[in-house]
């Protein structure tokens, strides 16, 4: 029976990227999908899923020049990221909610997300964002709680180094061809994409995985007199 796209983020919710990861092995997609291990939450504890809404930015020609006011400086910033940044209207316009935001920047350090517009992504209904460039203000990024990951860490800004380049298309991230759609999973070990029509089969293997799990290391924490925690039920 086809799952909705809501009961299949639930059901991959519940689960490991270590289960969905060996859920791909056992279709053949053996590193498919598997983002770059420089691919890292901005902080421990991150985790989420959603479909693919995806971002690629190039190498501008244009840069900063000497400004003589702030006013020019200001005006020379705006121009930039009004191109950059015009993906975000587009958004803005559409239901976004349970969706990660994909970023292609070939691995650019510079910050296309930061601590004011990834509260905005948050607040269009975005779970996540995953970017092959940079993050910035990680310090306020943390602080907000927002979700991020990242291969590069930086106080560069992307304006005047680059532009955008396309939306809503297939991109390369972190060495993953992602198409809008695909489902994004997230945790603290990486990110995994899987091609939602692939999804509720990779499901059918990864709870298999986790249930055996669970019943091993249950009966290992007993025998270690551990107290039992949420990890021994994750598929409630």
């Amino acid at each position: 029976m086809t799952m909705t796209d809501k009961e299949l983020l639930s059901a991959i919710r519940k689960l490991r990227l270590a289960d969905l990861s060996d859920g791909m092995d056992a279709l053949g997609l053996v590193n498919k999908g598997s983002m770059s291990t420089d691919m890292r939450p901005i902080r421990p504890g991150i985790s989420f899923v959603g479909f693919a809404w995806t971002v690629k930015l190039a190498p501008s020609e244009e840069t900063f020049k000497p400004c003589e006011t702030v006013e020019e400086y200001m005006a020379l910033n705006n121009k930039y990221c009004s191109n950059i940044y015009s993906f975000m209207g587009v958004m803005e316009q559409e239901d976004v909610t349970d969706h990660v935001l994909v970023i292609d920047m070939g691995g650019y350090p510079g910050g296309i997300l930061g601590s004011e517009n990834m509260m905005r992504f948050h607040l269009n209904g975005m779970v996540g964002a995953v970017v092959d460039g940079g993050c910035r203000d990680s310090f306020e990024c943390n602080l907000e709680e927002v979700n991020a990951f990242c291969t590069k860490r930086t106080y560069h800004h992307v304006s005047g180094r680059m532009k955008l380049d396309g939306i809503k298309i297939p991109v390369n991230c972190a060495g993953v061809t992602v198409v809008p759609g695909d489902i994004v999973c997230a945790d603290d070990d990486g990110v995994l994409v899987i091609p939602r029509d692939k999804a509720e089969e990779v499901v059918k293997f990864a709870r298999a995985i986790l249930e055996a799990d669970q019943e091993v290391r249950t009966s290992h924490y007993r025998r270690l007199g551990y107290e039992p925690d949420y990890t021994l039920n994750r598929l409630g």
